[in-house]
């Protein structure tokens, strides 16, 4: 029963999420404490002490592991604490196996984003530009400045999240046989 009560706070979490980051590319701190409060409460009412511990490396494994790619731009922090709140609710395992279907769904996003903006090739570059900066001149830098008057290039990333994060309950129900 607790299972469904988190899958339920997830699908309200991310219909809150998506309706203010496509309102305003904002991921509301509130609304992330709201949830990882919920998510701590109820791991501790299922699992006592082992529900402690699932729920912080839910939260601060994905916020470890996915920061480097915050440093340098290439993900925002709302997507980062969006991600470690679905973890912290539902756990690391769930949250691995859901990103995949993240990924896989941001990379088509993006895909098809590219094209409609006529800019793949240039984003290509850019991105080729950036490895070789990386890798040959073994220099790291920032992968994009922040340009807020022209968003061609940025993708609201909690799409992907949330239809990840959808098809991996769905799997996890069985709804698909």
């Amino acid at each position: 029963m607790i299972l469904i009560i988190k899958y339920v706070l997830v699908l309200i979490l991310l219909v809150v999420v998506l309706y203010t980051d496509t309102k305003s590319y904002v991921i509301k701190n509130s609304i992330i404490l709201f949830f990882a409060i919920a998510g701590f409460t109820l791991n501790c009412i299922q699992l006592g002490f082992t529900g402690v511990i699932n729920w912080t490396t839910g939260i601060t494994v994905p916020i470890i592991v996915l920061f480097i790619l915050f440093a340098l731009r290439m993900l925002g922090a709302g997507d980062i604490k969006l991600i470690a709140v679905i973890g912290g609710l539902l756990g690391l395992d769930f949250l691995i196996r859901a990103s995949l279907y993240m990924l896989i769904i941001a990379g088509g996003i993006a895909l098809i984003k590219m094209i409609i903006n006529r800019n793949l090739i240039i984003r290509f570059k850019h991105f080729f530009n950036y490895l070789h900066n990386n890798i040959i001149n073994r220099q790291i830098g920032i992968y994009d400045e922040l340009n807020k008057t022209d968003r061609s290039h940025v993708m609201r990333l909690s799409y992907a999240i949330g239809a990840g994060t959808i098809y991996q309950i769905f799997i996890d129900l069985k709804v698909f046989g």
